[in-house]
């Protein structure tokens, strides 16, 4: 639910979009009070509507925050809106924040549901080299959406033995996916 609050501040963002002195104005007086799930609520509403966030980025008082960025990305990804979710992705790393385990988690699953294991690979090639310690729920995700690709599969399955050696991964019969 979106209180009245949020919903004046999105109407009022809609209606200045191109008046940068208005904007700036309004953003001071109605957007910074906001609560931070308000804020959420806002920014995933104008980006269901296909406005974008990069306005509420340009102002003045906006600071990088890693929470932030994720809420957005994990709401894209899960709409299946790929490319604009990795727009933010490259956003967010170009601020050098990094993503944690959910938000990996999150993306992987969205490239493999959109069909593009290649590109789940690369966000799975970017969590590697997070400074922080990989976790085992989104190469779970990723061995299971790559059973129709066992060679890929095989590569991550690897990296997963060598980061979690006491863990088991179970592997299907052959048959279920046809590959005899």
């Amino acid at each position: 639910m979106i209180g009245k609050e949020a919903l004046f501040v999105i109407l009022g963002l809609k209606r200045f979009k191109d008046d940068e002195e208005k904007l700036d104005k309004f953003v001071i007086t109605h957007v910074l009070r906001l609560l931070k799930m308000d804020m959420i609520a806002v920014l995933n509403e104008l980006e269901r509507q296909e406005e974008v966030f990069w306005v509420i980025q340009k102002q003045a008082w906006y600071q990088p925050d890693v929470y932030l960025y994720k809420d957005l990305i994990i709401a894209l990804a899960r709409r299946r809106k790929m490319d604009d979710a990795m727009k933010l992705w490259e956003s967010m790393r170009k601020e050098d924040l990094f993503p944690d385990c959910q938000t990996f988690t999150e993306v992987i699953r969205g490239f493999l549901r959109d069909g593009s294991p290649a590109d789940a690979m690369n966000i799975f090639e970017d969590m590697k080299k997070s400074p922080y310690p990989p976790e085992e729920l989104p190469f779970r995700v990723l061995l299971k959406g790559l059973l129709p690709h066992p060679l890929l599969r095989n590569r991550v399955k690897q990296d997963f033995e060598e980061i979690f050696p006491e863990r088991h991964i179970y592997d299907p019969p052959e048959e279920i996916f046809g590959l005899r």
